[in-house]
């Protein structure tokens, strides 16, 4: 599954070169890699963050195998994830 010309790439790029089986974000760190604010579902909503495949975000971190945890205090953690 690519996440090509997705506004949410520049995330997945960043995750694909993390070293750590874990990093831990502020919401703010994540739209300054993105460039732009996160949609106010992201600040509401832990279900944003879910890895659904109808979510168009959830495919930068999925492809990159992380799994999102959110702490809608503003703050995500990403989580190296490998399926079998």
């Amino acid at each position: 599954m690519s996440n090509r010309n997705s506004k949410y790439e520049p995330l997945q790029n960043f995750l694909k070169f993390q070293k750590t089986k874990s990093i831990k974000m502020t919401f703010l760190e994540v739209e300054d890699i993105l460039g732009f604010t996160l949609p106010k579902s992201a600040y509401e909503h832990e279900a944003w963050w879910d890895k659904s495949d109808s979510h168009t975000q959830s495919f930068a971190w999925k492809n990159a195998h992380f799994i999102a945890k959110p702490n809608l205090k503003k703050k995500v953690e990403f989580v190296k994830h490998i399926e079998d």
